[in-house]
């Protein structure tokens, strides 16, 4: 009986020693960014893991937004004084050049891929989002806009609409993705571009640069819920993903907003803290924001409490705790980052 008491204390011990000695579980890893150069039209592969650049990867003329998914990352080759016509397919594990696609339609911008082998792409020149089979390397559809320099665009979680935003006619189109027809133009602010959908799909935030506000729509009804001050030049946003906030980066002013989306309130501001390099005023919006670092992309980790911010102007990407509210690491880039997108580790 004695034996039998004397293990019953000292069970619990042991269960505590046995668990102690148990090793937290490995961080997920957190994969590769991808990150494209306008200036020098290359995409860079940056491993998150190992803190280290794996490889860059020529692109066509001005490469603005890339959507990375499967084997494949798909760029934007948007163009400079001449406007570009092209998508640079890379093989995502190499950037092995896998094919261009000719759209027979100028400065391609936005992209979202609509399922494992087409992509939606705004066409500026053409006031259209062009449906591409990046597989077989064709145009399939073309979904007119309606409106004037039709930049960004977001698709819904279901993939039935597609919205825009129109920066010379101020709005934002939507788009029914089956019929491809025009469901409606919502009035915005001045100069609209920035835009992404909550991730349930209910809200619809835009960034209108030109009078630094956002307006916020109901993604399905498509009433204007509320219109927010947020200065300087907000150029892009995206939420966090569990919804709760939307990151916007404000180019003139140098830093990074962070808006609650629940109360609809600015909760912080985050200044960069980067100087523009030398050649910044070269930059497109160099000399318009010479004193600025310029954040304009925005990529938000899946998974992980991360968000990587693009300073055009400074030649940096800047990584972001969505704990803490930091920045936590700062990656050396090319000329001119603009553009993020991100591969799983493998």
């Amino acid at each position: 009986m004695s034996t039998l008491r004397t293990l019953a204390r000292l069970l619990p011990a042991c269960l505590l020693a046995a668990c102690a000695s148990t090793p937290p579980p490995a961080p997920e890893p957190l994969g590769t960014l991808v990150v494209l150069h306008k200036s020098d039209a290359t995409a860079m592969w940056f491993d998150l893991d190992a803190r280290a650049e794996r490889l860059r990867a020529p692109t066509g003329t001005g490469p603005h937004e890339v959507a990375c998914r499967g084997e494949l990352a798909i760029v934007c080759d948007y163009g400079a004084g001449t406007a570009g016509t092209t998508l640079t397919v890379l093989d995502a594990r190499d950037g092995r050049l896998v094919r261009k696609i000719e759209l027979g339609h100028g400065r391609p911008h936005g992209i979202e891929w609509l399922d494992d082998a087409r992509v939606l792409v705004t066409c500026e020149a053409s006031e259209a989002v062009v449906e591409v089979d990046v597989l077989a390397g064709e145009v399939r559809r073309v979904l007119p806009t309606g409106a004037k320099l039709s930049h960004m665009l977001a698709l819904a979680p279901d993939a039935s609409r597609v919205f825009t935003t129109n920066m010379q006619s101020d709005t934002v189109s939507v788009l029914d993705v089956a019929t491809g027809a025009l469901v409606a133009q919502l009035p915005t602010g001045k100069g609209p571009e920035a835009l992404d959908l909550s991730p349930d799909g209910a809200e619809l935030w835009v960034g209108n640069r030109s009078d630094d506000t956002l307006t916020i729509f109901d993604a399905r009804t498509l009433e204007t819920k509320a219109t927010l001050p947020c200065p300087k030049f907000p150029i892009r946003l995206k939420f966090t993903r569990d919804g709760r906030h939307v990151l916007v980066s404000c180019a003139q002013s140098g830093d990074l907003a962070v808006f609650d989306a629940r109360t609809r309130t600015e909760a912080r501001r985050i200044p960069l803290g980067l100087s523009p390099t030398e050649s910044a005023a070269s930059n497109l919006l160099g000399r318009d924001f010479a004193a600025s670092p310029t954040p304009i992309g925005i990529y938000v980790h899946p998974r992980a409490p991360r968000a990587w911010i693009a300073a055009t102007n400074s030649d940096l990407v800047s990584e972001l705790s969505l704990e803490t509210w930091t920045f936590t690491a700062r990656i050396p880039t090319g000329r001119e980052p603009d553009g993020l997108g991100w591969l799983p580790a493998r």
